[in-house]
């Protein structure tokens, strides 16, 4: 029986979603067809609200290693910082096995070029796991001390990672579903998100995977639903059965547009 998640919630994590700290994550209460009757998202979110591991450390990790650059002045965005640009951010070059490399800015605050390289190096493994087409479209990652919520700007090519909050990421095994859900705003938001192809599946389907993906359809509804749809159909059985047929019953329009989003993508890396 598959069982729909209530949450309590807590301060809210990336790009607005809701952290779960302990054990709402599973189980569900309703069936698929009571979930369908009613129209329900499955779950809150689609990473804090769920106990899933969409990606694991077992997957393949196409990082190489990691170079530590320079100080320089970079533009560095945030969402508590009052000073858009950086006078001493620390700069490193993440490389990998394939596809282009990836730099990785972060702020100052750090303090010193060891401090900065922690978090580098949190990061850079979790780059790995990305699809080469995904990582490709990234031109940057920008890195601060402190506990704010993960943002994407997609037309600039990068997200922002908060320190305190990729270290609460990492403890419950998050951190890699993170890295996914930001890049996947980076890599397709611009051409696909409101696009006519994308609407249609919305308008055909019944339903969305997660109420934060149904409270923005046009932002977040895309990356909520992709990593769904990338568990399913490069880790076939990862998710629970259930979970997999409520996908395919509820949302079958956004995982077959999905699924020619991902394979015309991987054709071309």
């Amino acid at each position: 029986m598959v069982l729909l998640i209530i949450l309590v919630t807590t301060n809210c994590k990336e790009r607005g979603q809701e952290a779960n700290t302990a054990a709402n994550s599973n189980p569900l209460k309703e069936t698929i067809s009571e979930l369908k009757e009613t129209n329900k998202p499955l779950y809150r979110t689609s990473i804090t609200a769920t106990d899933i591991d969409f990606i694991t450390e077992q997957d393949p990790d196409a990082f190489k290693n990691l170079d530590y650059l320079k100080r320089g002045t970079r533009e560095m965005p945030g969402s508590d910082t009052g000073d858009l640009m950086d006078n001493g951010a620390f700069i490193f070059k993440a490389n990998f096995t394939a596809g282009n490399p990836v730099e990785i800015w972060a702020h100052s605050s750090f303090g010193t070029s060891n401090a900065a390289k922690e978090y580098a190096q949190k990061l850079s493994g979790r780059l790995g796991k990305l699809p080469l087409y995904m990582r490709n479209k990234l031109s940057h990652v920008i890195l601060h001390k402190g506990d704010s919520n993960a943002f994407a700007e997609d037309a600039g090519g990068f997200f922002v990672l908060y320190s305190e909050n990729m270290d609460a990421r990492i403890s419950t095994n998050d951190l890699e579903e993170t890295v996914f859900h930001e890049t996947v705003h980076v890599a397709f938001d611009l051409a696909h998100a409101k696009s006519k192809e994308w609407k249609q599946a919305q308008e055909k389907d019944v339903t969305f995977i997660t109420e934060y993906a149904q409270s923005k359809p046009e932002k977040e509804d895309l990356a909520e639903s992709a990593i769904f749809a990338y568990a399913m159909i490069y880790y076939p059985g990862r998710l629970n059965k259930n979970v997999e047929d409520w996908v395919r019953t509820n949302i079958p329009n956004r995982l077959k547009f999905l699924k020619k989003l991902f394979e015309e993508n991987n054709s071309k890396t």
